[in-house]
């Protein structure tokens, strides 16, 4: 979440909310299109929410806060962009590749920045159009000091983010969608936004159809005594997707509570999309009472992340959002009846047996996204793999078929 640069902010978003309401409301995006109407429970999308894994949402924060700091300007703020490209790139997408901007901050050019990191997952039907979901993946420390020595564990501020996004490419990278789908981490937000600054701007200029943008930042903090809810940042120009996200949660989620809220200091990527007049919205842990360590050394599981069950929630929100504004494709969808294969025994020390039809491929992932095993079959119905060399833990076991379709099994390891 970035404070930097936060009289600019304010000035712009006056500004833009003036033109807003003298322009009034048509005409005010580059495309414009319709939201679903959301009524009743899908029960594929609900499966596919149903699907989030706290465990999965937990290794990714604990990992990215490993980091001594993702500082935009740091030596180690490169591994880190690696490490997404890495773990994007394993998910098997039609493309993953790092999109360079510059930096001009205070009139200097900077040349030396980490890049964004972007997966694109292509539709079936409509490839043209594109529904996007982010969070930046670097980090900052208030006090003064050099770059690499400040310690910027980011864990709230914004590993949780990129964590609930991981984890929506982890699970609706399985299947297809008519719309295609992109998955973004953006670099150098604390700054002033500009990863997504530049990115938003190159889609304006090239007339990208973007049907709607979500974003995550700050997912994983609640208040001592309060329930799990949901502030919406939006502007007017985008009411009609942010009437969608309200109807989808009020549907999803009747028992939570959802309302329009802003920062008082500072701002977020969404703020991107939607200065080069694309729909976005954001969803928030709360304006008024979020993380009080963001920014700082205690930014760390545990204490800035305090709530894992408000971070899943979250995250299934906008997987939900996703998948119904993206459209599951039919012909994608014979993977989400899992009941075919079974994967035994789970807990497991030594061997696992896989049951299904037709199994061309097994291969097993720790829950960062490592392939730790892998073994090919020839069309089989029952196989074996051996998983001793394994450390205890948790794991997802991908057994791919003949038809190139595949599930995914959460797997428990202990001795």
């Amino acid at each position: 979440m970035s404070r930097v640069c936060k009289n600019w902010i304010a000035s712009s978003f006056f500004l833009a909310m003036t033109m807003v309401f003298a322009c009034g409301l048509k005409a005010q995006h580059l495309f414009e299109h319709t939201y679903p109407v959301v009524v009743q429970e899908d029960p594929k999308i609900r499966q596919l929410m149903d699907q989030v894994s706290k465990d999965s949402i937990y290794a990714t924060i604990d990992h990215l806060q490993s980091y001594h700091t993702r500082r935009w300007d740091s030596r180690m703020v490169y591994e880190v962009q690696d490490w997404l490209y890495g773990r994007y790139a394993s998910m098997g997408f039609d493309s993953v590749y790092l999109h360079d901007f510059p930096i001009v901050y205070h009139d200097t050019l900077f040349n030396e920045s980490s890049d964004n990191v972007i997966a694109i997952q292509k539709g079936t039907k409509y490839p043209d159009e594109y529904v996007v979901c982010g969070a930046h993946y670097d980090s900052y420390n208030n006090s003064p000091g050099d770059p690499d020595s400040l310690r910027a564990p980011g864990a709230d501020d914004n590993a949780s983010g990129v964590a609930g996004i991981m984890e929506v490419a982890r699970l609706l990278g399985r299947h297809k969608f008519e719309r295609s789908i992109i998955y973004a981490g953006w670099a150098a937000e604390e700054l002033g936004l500009f990863g997504s600054a530049a990115y938003a701007k190159d889609c304006a200029d090239r007339m990208v159809d973007i049907v709607g943008y979500f974003n995550l930042d700050m997912i994983g903090y609640l208040e001592e005594g309060s329930d799990i809810h949901v502030n919406l940042m939006y502007t007017t120009r985008d009411s009609l997707i942010a009437q969608y996200v309200f109807d989808f949660s009020h549907v999803y989620y009747p028992d939570m509570r959802i309302w329009q809220a802003w920062l008082q200091w500072g701002d977020s990527d969404y703020s991107s999309f939607n200065r080069n007049r694309y729909p976005a919205v954001h969803t928030f842990e709360n304006t008024l009472h979020s993380s009080p360590f963001i920014h700082t050394t205690s930014d760390v599981l545990g204490v800035s992340v305090n709530n894992m069950d408000q971070a899943k929630r979250f995250t299934e929100l906008n997987l939900g959002l996703i998948a119904t504004l993206a459209g599951l494709d039919s012909s994608g969808v014979d993977d989400l009846d899992d009941q075919k294969l079974t994967v035994y025994p789970n807990p497991v020390s030594d061997m696992i047996t896989v049951k299904g039809a037709q199994i061309r491929e097994v291969e097993v992932f720790n829950v960062v996204g490592q392939r730790m095993l892998q073994q090919s079959f020839p069309d089989v119905e029952e196989c074996q793999l051996k998983i001793s060399s394994l450390v205890p833990g948790i794991y997802f076991v991908k057994v791919i078929f003949n038809k190139d379709s595949f599930v995914t099994k959460k797997l428990v390891i202990q001795k």
